[in-house]
């Protein structure tokens, strides 16, 4: 008895998060089967994109380090900052307007050959971060269609929750659990229906069901519920 809902809607473009139907969830499931092939292609795709922009930052790097009026270097770094033994607080900076006031009708005649050179850099370390960013995609691609837990030559690789196998089971095994019955619905096993119905809905559009009316009603099943507007006074 799949489809009771109106507005569940089981096909894309899945305009649904955390709150879902089992319905939903089997069509998103097929979905999501028919092309996760797709990801060695994709890691492919961004491989490429990395090799290219290298080329690039080559070609930019080595004018600003030679040809241009004096030589610039990128200031991008990959390393990741971390604090040292003793910890880090934030520096008390001390400033001063005599110096400031100096220092800016120094820079204000430079403006332009400074700007220039700080625009060489930001291109440097664009490119730099774009490499990044390519080179993550391809991992992250690569990654994602692998079995969760996997043997290398080292040893056994502890089980990865970022998976697309790991994180699937994982929401077919949340169904299963009490908790989660408001939020993920069977609408596909009548034995679990209240009154020829799912307990509950998952799109507000949708009019309630038995289950919430009963929840919220408070009285016999029998009773219609009694909606008082605000600010009105009984006679």
């Amino acid at each position: 008895m799949a489809g009771v809902f109106k507005y569940a809607y089981a096909h894309p473009p899945f305009n649904f998060l955390g709150r879902f139907t089992a319905s939903q969830w089997a069509a998103f499931q097929s979905w999501v089967a028919a092309r996760k092939d797709n990801f060695t292609d994709i890691s492919l795709f961004y491989q490429i994109r990395a090799q290219q922009l290298r080329k690039t930052a080559g070609i930019l790097e080595q004018y600003y380090s030679t040809s241009n009026d004096q030589p610039l270097s990128p200031s991008f770094s990959k390393e990741i900052w971390k604090p040292g033994p003793d910890g880090h607080f934030a520096y008390p900076n001390n400033d001063d307007h005599v110096p400031m006031v100096m220092m800016s009708r120094i820079k204000a005649r430079f403006k332009e050959m400074l700007q220039r050179d700080e625009e060489g850099v930001f291109y440097m370390n664009q490119v730099r971060c774009l490499i990044e960013k390519n080179e993550d995609a391809a991992q992250y691609s690569h990654d994602f269609i692998q079995a969760p837990n996997q043997q290398s030559n080292t040893g056994s690789v502890p089980d990865n929750p970022q998976t697309l196998q790991s994180l699937l089971d994982k929401i077919n095994g949340l169904f299963s659990k009490p908790e989660y019955v408001s939020v993920l619905v069977d609408d596909v096993n009548t034995a679990n229906f209240y009154k020829g119905q799912p307990y509950y809905r998952v799109h507000q559009a949708d009019p309630p069901t038995p289950w919430e009316l009963y929840l919220m009603n408070h009285s016999d099943e029998s009773t219609p519920i009694a909606i008082k507007e605000q600010g009105a006074v009984e006679s």
